[in-house]
């Protein structure tokens, strides 16, 4: 089974109190690992963690984080309460990372697409970070709007004009072109009806699989975290952490 991401003993601490200690979270390739737990328990945090965008003073005191497809380097090294260059030197170093090797798709649609661009034009910019660019752009848009239920009109559509199912649709397909090899699904459920959050986090499934990466899914929703996932970070809120 290929760990594609490893974060281990990650602390992370505020101007107020101690936010995570001692998480540790692996996410394997062509599985689900659900991250879950109360508001405020952290669970953003340890996805921008993951990402390498985490504030380093305050912020991480501890903790390794490695890539293993990418070697056995661990990014946080020489980082923890380095300072503003150590921060800066973390971001630089990680960026070309994100949008590649990591896809982050945040929890409401109207977050993940600009606007002002056409969603086709979206998934052209992430298909460009892409390692190796695909033979056709246009065939491979065609081929992820289909894989998402989205017919090849929808890549000329500005976001405005699509329906909230169809944004969360072609939200997952700008996530999937840059074909990362883990995706971080920030809470996809929020705002929808049973029904529709059912339809999204197995299409999520689906695609996700179809890919080989591996999906990070934050989420609070016990039953969907039961029902997918092959392992279950569980974080503890600010009242249990203090106890």
């Amino acid at each position: 089974m290929s760990v594609l991401l490893e974060v281990r003993g990650l602390g992370v601490r505020s101007t107020e109190r101690t936010l995570l200690d001692g998480v540790n979270v692996t996410v394997f390739a062509g599985e689900v690992t659900a991250l879950c737990g109360p508001s405020g328990s952290g669970k953003s945090v340890t996805a921008r963690a993951a990402m390498g965008v985490v504030d380093v003073e305050p912020g991480l005191f501890s903790g390794t984080l490695k890539f293993p497809e990418t070697g056995n380097r661990d990014w946080y090294a020489g980082v923890a309460q380095g300072g503003p260059r150590a921060h800066a030197r973390l971001l630089s170093d990680t960026a070309s990372l994100r949008g590649g090797y990591l896809s982050y798709s945040p929890q409401a649609a109207s977050s993940a697409l600009n606007p002002g661009r056409t969603i086709g034009r979206q998934m052209e910019m992430s298909i460009a970070r892409r390692k190796t660019a695909p033979l056709s752009v246009g065939e491979t848009i065609r081929n992820l709007l289909a894989e998402v239920g989205l017919n090849a009109r929808s890549a000329s559509a500005l976001p405005g004009e699509l329906s909230g199912g169809q944004c969360q649709r072609a939200a997952l397909a700008v996530a999937m072109a840059s074909d990362p090899r883990v995706l971080i699904a920030d809470e996809p459920e929020t705002g929808l009806d049973p029904v529709l959050r059912r339809q999204v986090v197995e299409l999520l499934l689906t695609v996700g699989k179809a890919h080989g990466c591996g999906i990070l899914l934050i989420s609070h929703h016990e039953d969907t975290v039961d029902r997918i996932a092959q392992h279950v970070v569980r974080l503890r809120g600010p009242a249990e952490a203090a106890a």
